[in-house]
């Protein structure tokens, strides 16, 4: 810059006005098993990869079930109405340690967490 000329922001968002902030692609929801004790965490695709539109929040919901009937339920159909994950916000997600990946697909992702 050179002395005397003005203070631009040509690179970045402007120094006064609105917060620039960006949100996740992705849902994320929480389940933990009494016995065994584990912790799963799910990161679902807020936007349907196929079609690029926004999905619902119970389709969203639905994703994470299925993801986690198929990671601890194989075989057990009675799984559907006993398994509800809990939404968590990205922040609180951030906070679990990832220990394993369990499932991963072009929708959502399980996560074994601590």
């Amino acid at each position: 810059m050179l002395a005397g000329a003005p203070a631009t922001n040509e690179d970045g968002p402007s120094a006064c006005g609105e917060i620039p902030f960006s949100m996740s692609d992705l849902a994320y929801f929480d389940y933990a098993l009494v016995l065994p004790e584990e912790r799963y965490l799910i990161e679902v695709q807020v936007g349907n990869p196929a079609t690029g539109v926004t999905r619902r929040n119970d389709e969203l919901e639905n994703l994470a079930k299925d993801a986690l009937i198929t990671v601890v339920g194989q075989g057990r159909d009675d799984l559907a109405e006993k398994l509800k994950p809990t939404p968590i916000n990205e922040s609180d997600a951030k906070n679990l340690t990832k220990v394993q990946q369990l499932l991963s697909g072009p929708d959502c992702a399980v996560y074994l967490v601590e």
